[in-house]
Formats: C-alpha cells, sequence, structure tokens
C-alpha cells in the first residue's frame, strides 16, 4: 500500500491508540473507531519491489476493511477475531478496552513463561493474534479472509568468507543510502557497544551523511557501562556529538509503561526507556539496528542448536533455550523457572509447541538462526522499533531491508559459525576505526545507589501492585517485599507485575491502564542526559 500521507504513531501517550471494530448485525456491517489509519513509515524498495520498513495500516471503505503489515511482519498489528466480531489495533489494550474477549491462550503463556516471548502469531489471548510476515487481512458482510504468512527460508549459498563480507558491507550501505534519501530531516542513532548501529553510523559517515546525535543509555547502577563508553570512544574518535542518560528513574512506573507500550507481549525493553522519553516532541528520525547481528553471527548457544537440527531433534532446541532462560532469571534449584511458578505442568506442551515451530525452518541454513530471526527478533526485539522508538517522527531499520534478510538468512553455517563474520566486515570496510573497542572489551564498574532512591522504588513498586487490585492485596504486597521465591528480584518484578495485569484484566483495567499514559508523558521533559560530548 503506498502511504501518501504521513503515518501516525501512537506510543506518544497523547491520546488512545486507534482501533478500529466490526460487527455484522442483521445484514448489516457496524464500525466503530478509526476507518482509515497508517502507522509507521515506509521506505521504496529498489526499483519496481515493495515498500520496505517497518509499518501498518488498514482502511474501511464503508463495506469492506482490508489490513497489512510491513513484508517482515514486523509492526505489531493485533487482530481480535470472534464470532462475526473482529477489530484492530496497534495495542492489545486497546482492543480490551473496546470489549474484545481477554480470555486467556494458555499455551501461549506456557511458553512465554518459559521463554520471554511469544512465537507464531500467539498473544496472551485466544482470540488476539498478530497479523503474520506480509499479511494482509479483509473482511467484507462478515465473511474474513485470513492473512497468509509470507515468511521465507532462503536457499543455502554456496559462497566464499570474503563474498559474504563484500555482500554485508554492500547491502548495509544500500539500504542505508535508501533511508537517508527518503528522509531530509535529523536523525538520531541510538548507539550501543556491539556491532549494528556501529555498522549504521559507519556507513552514514562512508555516504557522507552523519547523524546529527547519536545517544546511549547507562545503566543506572554502573560508574562506568561498557556499552555507554564504548559509543562514546566511537564518538570522540569520529568526531560525532554524543550524549548519555543515565539518570535514576523509578523502576515500578517504567515497569508498567512497558507493558503497556509491548501490548503484556514482552519481558523487556524496560532500560530503553530513557530514550523513548528524550525522544518525545524531538525532531529527529532513529535508524534503528535490530537484526543485524542475528542476520550475520549465531549467539554462544548456536553450535549445540545445529548439531539438534542435523539429527531433527527440533525439540531438543526448545528444551535447551528453556532451560537457559531458567538458568539466567530464576535463583538456583528452580530448573523450570518462571513456568513452574506461572504456567505448571505444561512443560512438555511449550517445548513441543516450540519444537514443532522450529521444525518449519528445518530447510534454513541455520534453523535456529531463521527460528530467531522470525520469532524473537520479530515478536519481541520488535517493540523497540514499532512502540519503544515510537516516540520518533519516524523509526528506520536498515538491516531489515528485504535483499538483506535474505542475504544474511542464506549464508551458510560454516561461513558464520566462529561469530567473526560480523566483526570482519566492520574492520574490512572500516579499517579507520577497527581499534575503538566495542563493549566486551570494556570493564564494568559498579556503584552503590541511593538508599532513598532504591526505598522510593519500594514504595512504589507497592502502591503500584495495589492499584491492579490483586484478589489478595496483603499478600501480594509480601511478595513483593520479600522478591519472588522462585527468580531473581529484578525479573520477578516484571513477571509479577504481568501476571497480576493478566489475571484481572477485563475493559475498566485495560482503560485505566492507558489512561496512566499521559501522567507518565512527564518522564519526557526531564532531563535524563548524564553527560555529553560536542566535537570542536
Amino acid at each position: 500500500m503506498n502511504f501518501t500521507v504521513p503515518a501516525e504513531g501512537w506510543p506518544i501517550y497523547r491520546k488512545a491508540p486507534p482501533h478500529i471494530r466490526l460487527a455484522w448485525d442483521d445484514g448489516r456491517a457496524q464500525m466503530h473507531g478509526k476507518p482509515d489509519c497508517k502507522l509507521g513509515r515506509p521506505v521504496p524498495g529498489r526499483a519496481g519491489l515493495p515498500e520496505e520498513g517497518v509499518f501498518a495500516w488498514w482502511h474501511w471503505d464503508g463495506a469492506g476493511l482490508e489490513a497489512g503489515v510491513d513484508p517482515l511482519g514486523f509492526y505489531s498489528l493485533f487482530l481480535y477475531q470472534k464470532g462475526e466480531e473482529v477489530a484492530l489495533s496497534p495495542s492489545i489494550l486497546q482492543l480490551i478496552a473496546e470489549g474484545a474477549d481477554p480470555e486467556l491462550d494458555e499455551r501461549a503463556l506456557a511458553v512465554f513463561y518459559r521463554l520471554g516471548m511469544f512465537v507464531n502469531g500467539d498473544t496472551p489471548f485466544r482470540y488476539i493474534k498478530v497479523l503474520p510476515p506480509g499479511g494482509v487481512f479483509r473482511w467484507r458482510d462478515g465473511r474474513a479472509e485470513q492473512p497468509q504468512d509470507h515468511s521465507f527460508i532462503p536457499r543455502v549459498q554456496q559462497i566464499s568468507r570474503a563474498e559474504a563480507v563484500e555482500g554485508i558491507v554492500t547491502l548495509a550501505r544500500d539500504s542505508v543510502g535508501r533511508i537517508l534519501d527518503d528522509w531530509d530531516q535529523p536523525v538520531l542513532l541510538p548507539l550501543s557497544g556491539g556491532r549494528d548501529s556501529r555498522h549504521i553510523l559507519l556507513a552514514m559517515d562512508h555516504l557522507g551523511q552523519r547523524p546529527e546525535l547519536c545517544v546511549s543509555f547507562q545503566n543506572a547502577a554502573m560508574r562506568v557501562d561498557p556499552d555507554a563508553q564504548s559509543a562514546r570512544a566511537l564518538c570522540e574518535r569520529m568526531g560525532v556529538a554524543h550524549k548519555i542518560l543515565g539518570k535514576p528513574r523509578m523502576r515500578p512506573q517504567d515497569l508498567l509503561r512497558c507493558q503497556v507500550l509491548n501490548s503484556l507481549c514482552s519481558d523487556e525493553h524496560m532500560q530503553m526507556l530513557a530514550l523513548h522519553d528524550f525522544l518525545f516532541g524531538g525532531p529527529w528520525a532513529v535508524l534503528d539496528g535490530i537484526a543485524g547481528d542475528i542476520l550475520t553471527n549465531p549467539d554462544d548457544d548456536a553450535e549445540g542448536h545445529m548439531r539438534h537440527a542435523e539429527r531433527g531433534d527440533y525439540a531438543a532446541i526448545a528444551r535447551d533455550m528453556m532451560d537457559g532462560h531458567a538458568r539466567v532469571i530464576s535463583k538456583p534449584g528452580y530448573p523450570d523457572g518462571p513456568g513452574s511458578r506461572y504456567a505448571p505442568g505444561r512443560r512438555d506442551e511449550a517445548i513441543a509447541y516450540v519444537g514443532d515451530c522450529i521444525a518449519r525452518y528445518g530447510e534454513a541454513a541455520d534453523p535456529y538462526q531463521a527460528w530467531w530471526f522470525w520469532n524473537r527478533t520479530r515478536r519481541e526485539i520488535g517493540f523497540v522499533s514499532s512502540s519503544i522508538f515510537g516516540s520518533a517522527q519516524a523509526v528506520f531499520c536498515p538491516f531489515l531491508a528485504p535483499d538483506y534478510v535474505r542475504f544474511g538468512l542464506s549464508l551458510p553455517y560454516a561461513v558464520t559459525r566462529d561469530q567473526q563474520l560480523h566483526n570482519q566486515a566492520l574492520a574490512k570496510a572500516y579499517p579507520a576505526y577497527a581499534d575503538v573497542p566495542f563493549s566486551e572489551g570494556i570493564a564494568p564498574v559498579y556503584g552503590a545507589g541511593s538508599l532513598a532512591l532504591k526505598l522510593g522504588m519500594v514504595v512504589k513498586g507497592v502502591a503500584l501492585l495495589l492499584r491492579l487490585k490483586p484478589q489478595h492485596p496483603l499478600a501480594e504486597a509480601l511478595g513483593y517485599l520479600r522478591g519472588d521465591a522462585v527468580l531473581k528480584r529484578r525479573p520477578g518484578e516484571v513477571l509479577q507485575l504481568h501476571h497480576l495485569i493478566l489475571s484481572g484484566l477485563d475493559a475498566t483495567l485495560a482503560r485505566e491502564l492507558l489512561a496512566l499514559g499521559p501522567r507518565y508523558a512527564a518522564y519526557g521533559r526531564r532531563n535524563e542526559v548524564l553527560d555529553s560530548f560536542v566535537p570542536a
């Protein structure tokens, strides 16, 4: 669909998320909400090819509805279907506020509490799904045409390491160039200490269009944050303006804001809210480095997963991932982690379901990598582009150009196996900056937090739980004060809040949660800048 007018974002808290709701009543369609909506901002594709980017849309012509998402499905547009009623919104809470049935999807939640994400098109709710990659939903005369999944598994390339390096560099530059040709306003680059955002900055510099500003966020508990320090070192070398955001924030409020922004579909991204607020009301477009590493370098567990894939044992990959997730966020002695806490007795079901999902990618060069891209990167990390950075004027994702994705997913495992491909590409293309350390080359230094701040967070956390009107207020408050018996403190807070919201969620609570947004918008006017570098 061609976007001829500016798209509109909702996560800036100035208005309710857009929605459309249709019901078939006595032979007539009843429509409530917004008949036309465009979300995100597409980028022109290569000549003759569809638009790229992260975006969604719907159009109601008075008789029929058509809705769709970007070719890779990275914009989460939620579809509610029950009986003869359908509804669409970028916010699950808005759907429930408008009367969607909040019946839970227990299998989906069994996966979420063991992996920290949802897979396929699942959400916490039985009747609400997310549109698949390139999916188009149509509804007319009370009948629905379901969206087709256009995700792809490219054929494995026969390619050398040198050719892979050349392809990564060339395709990334081409994608960044198309974005910069389409956007002539200021650019802000969120810069971490990793490869993806660094790659974008160096490609922009090569093309002669540096960002107006780079911004990093720092863990408030650290005096030396490796990500922020690595980003600063690169900006000082290049002479690019850089700000570090890292002033202490009220964690409980940010936890709730994240649940609203992520539509209860993620347990991550709270650390990025400082940048969300910094972007609020600014003139910038953001270039997000999502997917760069997963498309070029496997992670530390990839070798074991590949051995399982070669035997066709995809359930073993699912089991290993769930065990690994539990080890990271659980206290010792709880191998099933939050699964045993919030979805007991469903471990085997969750393993089988995720194993079947991974098996769909069995013909990929690296089945685990392909599954990870189409599921975790799209379904969880994707909220950064569509929601967390939704306070920017526009968000662009260079590594989500379909030709870059096809190239990355088609690289043979022998080429990516040593996890050095992206490093080698950056060093070859931009040798002047090859000695600037990444975050893993910088040692963190932790500081002592303010006692008053810690006590304030405890009080705010208890107040937040009570605001959700739990069935057993005293028990929930005491549980928060003591900490979860199974989970480490911070993941315990996130999942306790998530579970409480789900257990009491109805239209009234959904409206109350959405109404908190304008109150928290004041964060956007706070000075979050901890440190600045302005080139001479």
